[in-house]
């Protein structure tokens, strides 16, 4: 089988992609013909042996009732191959999407009313699902090194927010969107040893754990956890690992029996679960993609590096904060947040937010000023719109062209 090619980006207009979207562009960054890098899928087609199995099931006909436990046996094999990770297959539900998932885990670990804790900057259909289930968002601000670009977590802060009421889930993402940051031993290890003590659950979306860069650079949650007999859910999918996010298929490892019959019961009694087309590519990918993910997460390394170098060479004080895993990352534009808004002030039909209300004052900076559309910091939360998180899931020419289309933008500021 011949090895994918990364150099490549695939042509997706009139694929459905709401990452090539017009209107969709347009609501971030007010300028529809914008180059997207926003959403978090990339620009590439999936394994071979992914679409081959498609292909396959659609050319025998029939799209009846899938038997869901072939994704269990195939991500178990996959956690031991990857993570060095031996799963209790028993222990494992499967769900149609990480999302659904989650949202399903705090409905039935919390009530009405009562406060989630959530790391931030924090992906935000995590807020979408606190807020839209009758549930407070408790934010845990990470600590953030301006003079390493580095994101990290605050141990003390964590400490004192659990102390101070009862909260009865934390959930928590790792590695970290939208930083990229993968965690350490020793920081998992604190997160589970304090929520243990304090007698909060931990829902641990993991769905970035497959691209760390580092060959063995992730410790699923789940592990961590038993060492403090800790309530946790732990949610992994091969959705970003093999760019099938749009096949809603994801699985959760439970710590113990009563979680993973609890969200078993649930999950039958709304009659949820992956279709049939989800399990098939989930399935494949897990027990055929390992070749594919390996040249995939050298071509996501080299491109992170990459982008470190050219602004950090760029005479520009644009900032990468360089990620530990995926194919996301933040860049740090403190520096030009009093021009940029100058600039707004002197343009406001550029940076009208009533065309563009899913961006900001950075979104639309660059999409009006280097055409290219990416995701304002504060679609993290209100306290970093400093930052823009950018996608680079996708050929390297791709990747150079729109730095230098920021770094232009930055440049023609005045």
């Amino acid at each position: 089988m011949s090895l994918p090619d990364f150099s490549v980006a695939a042509d997706r207009s009139g694929s459905l992609s709401v990452k090539w979207n017009r209107d969709a562009i347009k609501s971030i960054c007010n300028n529809p013909d914008a180059i997207p890098y926003w959403v978090a899928d990339m620009d590439f087609p999936a394994p071979i042996a992914v679409t081959e199995a498609l292909r396959e099931q659609a050319a025998h006909g029939v799209l009846g009732y899938p038997y869901g436990s072939s994704v269990v046996e195939t991500f178990t094999d996959w956690a031991l191959r990857r993570h060095r990770w031996k799963v209790d297959p028993t222990m494992v539900v499967t769900a149609p999407g990480m999302l659904a998932a989650i949202s399903i885990l705090v409905e039935l670990y919390s009530e009405e009313g009562d406060g989630i804790l959530l790391p931030m900057p924090a992906y935000r259909p995590f807020v979408h699902i606190i807020r839209s289930l009758g549930r407070k968002v408790v934010q845990w601000p990470m600590s953030y090194d301006a003079e390493r670009n580095r994101f990290g977590l605050d141990v003390q802060s964590l400490q004192a927010l659990l102390s101070g009421s009862h909260i009865p889930i934390l959930l928590f993402c790792s590695p970290h969107n939208p930083s990229g940051r993968v965690f350490s031993d020793q920081e998992l290890t604190e997160v589970a040893s304090l929520s243990s003590r304090f007698g909060t659950m931990v829902i641990s979306d993991e769905i970035h754990a497959d691209l760390t860069y580092e060959e063995n650079g992730h410790t699923p949650f789940n592990e961590i956890a038993r060492k403090f007999d800790l309530q946790s859910a732990t949610c992994m999918a091969p959705s970003k690992t093999f760019n099938i996010a749009g096949e809603h298929c994801s699985v959760v490892v439970c710590s113990d029996a009563t979680v993973r019959n609890r969200l078993a019961m649930r999950m039958r009694a709304l009659h949820l679960a992956p279709d049939l087309l989800a399990s098939v590519t989930a399935s494949a990918a897990y027990r055929h993609g390992e070749t594919w993910l390996g040249q995939l997460r050298n071509h996501l390394c080299s491109q992170a590096h990459a982008i470190t170098s050219q602004l950090a060479q760029s005479g520009t004080p644009l900032r990468f904060v360089t990620p530990q895993a995926s194919f996301i990352g933040l860049i740090d534009c403190t520096a030009i947040m009093e021009k940029v808004t100058s600039d707004a002030e002197r343009n406001a039909a550029l940076y009208d937010p009533s065309s563009s209300g899913d961006g900001g004052l950075l979104s639309r900076f660059f999409g009006q000023r280097g055409n290219i559309a990416v995701n304002d910091g504060s679609w993290f939360g209100a306290d970093y719109g400093h930052f823009v998180r950018f996608n680079f899931g996708t050929s390297a020419r791709a990747v150079q062209e729109g730095i230098t289309a920021m770094i232009d933008a930055v440049r023609s500021l005045r």
